[in-house]
């Protein structure tokens, strides 16, 4: 028979998040996965293989119209593993000690390497967390509605429904992407993609009346929409982005809360 410790201990994968994104203050923990938020490092953890971390940015951002309003969700390219099992109490302090481990000499012979801290080295003041030596962390002083962001987590694991995951997957990377002025042509063409796929989910209905003149403008045909595509991205404002930005997360919460 298992014991409490091994039942509560699990193997974790884990993303670093990079300060160029917005953040909540406390951290946002499920079943199997956690927002997790320390002095020197905010990280997104999940057991097991980390395949429903995208689910989870998505619960987070449509959990309300505070979180769509003022979150960014900037996470860096790689997964990392934890060293050792540990239980979701003691993520903070086991992903810091992690990381610091993994920067020693010793581990890098064996691969267990940061990447971020090579990749990101030259530009670390803007890209690299405290914890790699660089700059802290921007936070939204807005209460997360946990809850709500749980419930919606547990709708999105439980839909087997594949233009909703992708739907989830390109309202998480134009959110990244809208946290550097540069990208905000192509932040706008993955919102509309995004819009596109809930179009097709079923029984997904917009009730706002800008996001059905917005989905006709965009075209039936795969032609229209690939050619509407690129010229609304390039005419949407930023001021424009980020209410069309928050009106879908509001769209997307309904739809899953009527579930």
């Amino acid at each position: 028979m298992a014991s409490v410790r091994e039942k509560l201990e699990a193997e974790w994968a884990y993303r670093l998040m990079s300060p160029i994104g917005v953040y909540p203050r406390s951290e946002i923990h499920a079943d199997d996965i956690s927002l997790v938020v320390t002095d020197s490092l905010v990280a997104l953890a999940s057991s097991g293989d980390g395949t429903n971390q995208e689910l989870f940015y998505t619960a987070i951002l449509t959990s309300s119209v505070a979180a769509s309003e003022h979150l960014r969700l900037y996470p860096f390219p790689y997964q990392h593993q934890l060293l050792d099992s540990c239980s979701p109490q003691g993520l903070g302090k086991q992903l810091e000690f992690d990381v610091r481990q993994k920067l020693v000499a010793e581990f890098a012979t064996e691969g267990e390497t940061v990447p971020e801290f090579d990749w990101y080295e030259n530009a670390k003041g803007a890209s690299l967390p405290p914890i790699l030596n660089g700059t802290g962390y921007h936070f939204a002083d807005i209460e997360i509605d946990i809850t709500c962001a749980q419930h919606i987590y547990q709708l999105l694991k439980s839909s087997a429904c594949p233009k909703l995951a992708g739907a989830s997957k390109a309202l998480n990377q134009c959110n990244a992407l809208s946290a550097h002025f540069q990208f905000r042509e192509e932040a706008s063409g993955l919102l509309f993609d995004c819009l596109r796929l809930m179009q097709e989910v079923d029984d997904f209905h917009a009730v706002s009346a800008q996001l059905s003149t917005l989905l006709a403008q965009l075209g039936d045909s795969a032609e229209d929409y690939l050619i509407s595509r690129q010229q609304m991205s390039k005419n949407l404002s930023p001021i424009e982005f980020h209410r069309l930005f928050v009106q879908t997360c509001s769209q997307l919460r309904k739809h899953l809360l009527s579930l």
